[in-house]
């Protein structure tokens, strides 16, 4: 199309994004915390209580490598949640309503459970699998 026909470009609702799009930056970060937790919190209590009383591992290293993959998995899906919503955002940065606030909103609780995740890391790494 030709800038002479159309000297303002296309309507600002051809810019906007797909609202599941929106939806999946608002949602991605505390779904994938959530997950984080109650994986943490499951898998450590399985292996460490298995009966009445607490088994002290010979060797902790595969539950924690594997709540270190999951909390890697946990920051990653908060930094494409993060990712979404910012170039959402950018996209209706001179916009209003419903869909500007879900990008912003997608934006800062990515950010804001990203931090979340990153303190629950420190925590596992600081406190001891297995305790008796």
């Amino acid at each position: 199309m030709s800038t002479a026909l159309d000297p303002v470009g296309p309507a600002p609702e051809a810019r906007e994004p797909h609202f599941l799009w929106l939806l999946f930056g608002c949602s991605v970060a505390p779904l994938f915390w959530l997950g984080q937790m109650m994986l943490g919190y499951g898998l450590t209590a399985y292996v460490c209580y298995p009966g009445d009383h607490p088994v002290r591992l010979v060797s902790a290293g595969p539950l924690f490598a594997a709540l270190m993959i999951a909390d890697m998995v946990a920051l990653g899906a908060c930094a494409t949640g993060a990712f979404v919503s910012w170039k959402a955002w950018g996209l209706l940065r001179a916009g209003e309503g419903r869909n500007r606030f879900l990008a912003l909103w997608g934006l800062l609780s990515s950010l804001w459970f990203f931090a979340a995740i990153l303190f629950n890391i420190f925590a596992s790494i600081m406190v001891p699998v297995c305790r008796s």
